[in-house]
Parts: C-alpha cells; structure tokens; sequence
C-alpha cells in the first residue's frame, strides 16, 4: 500500500512557470544601486511599498497594537488562543468598514458573511477547491497573474480557460471574446464552473469599467456559473477615475442581497 497520495508523490509542481524562475533567479542575484548595480531588477510583484512609511509612523504613534496591547493591557492571551475559524469578528467588522470606505461607502458589506483567509492566494485556492472539481474550468481574461496557473490550478486540478483580450482597445473585455472563450472549454469538454477577474488589473493596472462588470453578471446569470472579482489591489487606486466593484453593479440591478451576490 502507497504510504503517500499521488499528488503527493507527483512530478508537477507548483513553481514549474517562467515566472517563477525568473524569481529564482532574482533572488540569486538582486539589484543594489551601490552593491550590486549589474543585478536583476524584480518587477513582477505588485507589491504595494508606497504605503510603508504610513504604517510605520501610525505604528510607532500607537504602539499598543504593535504590542498587542489594548488600553495598555495585553491582550496576547486572547489572540494566542483558538478563534472563530471564519476569522476574529472584531477583525471582519473593520474589514467590512475598510471596504465600504474604499468604495466610497456606496455599498455595505456584511461581516458575517467575511470569511477571513492569509491573503487573495490562499482564498482564491479556496475558492477553486470549493467551486470546481478537478477538470472544471474558470475563464480568465488576458493577460492574467501568471502566478493563478499554481494558486488556481496545481493542486485543485481546476483547469483555465483564456478570454482573449486586446490591446486595440486596451483589454477590455467583450461580449464575443466571453463566447469564445466559453465554447472553447464546450470543445474540450470542460465544464465551466464560472468567470475569475482581478479588479484593478494584475499586471496591466487598469479598471473593469461599469459596462465591463454588468457584461460579466448578465454572461454568470444567463449562464448560471460563479463569477470571483479579485479587488485586492482596490485600495490602490490613483487619479481621477473611480474605481467600480462588483457590488456596485449588484446593487445598480438591485442583487446585492440576492442568490448572485453570494
């Protein structure tokens, strides 16, 4: 008897991509403007820096939180110990508050429906294993995180579909790329489980416009899929454009509290 499972015991793996060579190898040898100017530059994180120094000074203007500490008494124990497993409800309820903020307060979110996870990696593997069996498909415009052909499909054996977008009018996606795309899995007799979209874009940096996302909820309705929205990069929006969620559109089409907004 196998002492281990076969995905386990597997050739594939997780890091087979070029992007994560290309992170090897920059690990290997880093750029440094005085030490190492010859080295290689990393710009495949999207990594939000420019917010360090902010955290750092609120950090040291409220050391209690980074003592964890609360009104100057320790509150180690409490977080040391077993918690709810969706996550710590004081946690959800300022999550829930940071969003709406970061949406200009035109939606709500409900803390308890938040399940807490250690990042959009871990949830968006999650989400996989929870929503498709190995073999389904999610549709993904291009060009996507090359990082989501491990998150996504490694170990859930959840396949990826590609929704060809364009340059000629910057990517966004149309209602005939969707079509394409969706019977391109029907010829490889996929099942597609549902549409995943990250919002703002990881790595062109751009926004789904209103008529890009309502596209999108009429396409997972009429086809009775799941559609994922990744708005972790939300937060970061700059300029004069305003950034559109998902839940805007739900409650434009009054669905908000609907079976689609689940």
């Amino acid at each position: 008897m196998k002492q281990l499972s076969i995905k386990v015991t597997s050739n594939a793996n997780g890091q087979d991509s070029s992007y994560f060579l290309g992170w090897e190898e920059y690990e290997k040898n880093p750029y440094d403007e005085i030490k190492n100017p010859n080295g290689i530059i990393q710009m495949g994180l999207a990594e939000n820096q420019l917010c360090f120094d902010l955290i750092e000074t609120w950090l040291a203007k409220n050391p209690d939180a980074a003592g964890l500490k609360k009104d100057g008494q320790s509150i180690f124990k409490e977080l040391a110990l077993f918690q709810d497993y969706h996550g710590l409800p004081e946690f959800k309820k300022a999550l829930a508050e940071f969003m709406e903020e970061i949406r200009g307060n035109r939606v709500t979110f409900d803390p308890s429906k938040i399940v807490l996870a250690a990042g959009s990696t871990s949830a968006n593997e999650t989400l996989m294993f929870c929503l498709a069996e190995p073999g389904d498909a999610f549709l993904l415009p291009t060009p996507y995180y090359p990082g989501f052909d491990r998150d996504l499909k490694w170990r859930t054996g959840a396949e990826i579909i590609p929704i060809h977008c364009s340059s000629s009018n910057g990517f966004q996606i149309t209602e005939s790329a969707l079509k394409q795309a969706y019977q391109q899995a029907q010829k490889l007799d996929l099942r597609v489980k549902g549409v995943l979209v990250t919002n703002p874009s990881n790595p062109l940096g751009t926004m789904l416009t209103r008529r890009e996302i309502n596209l999108l909820v009429d396409f997972i309705t009429s086809k009775n899929i799941h559609l994922i929205s990744d708005e972790i990069y939300s937060g970061t929006v700059f300029g004069f454009e305003q950034f559109v969620s998902v839940m805007d559109v739900l409650k434009d089409k009054k669905l908000e509290n609907s079976e689609v907004s689940k």
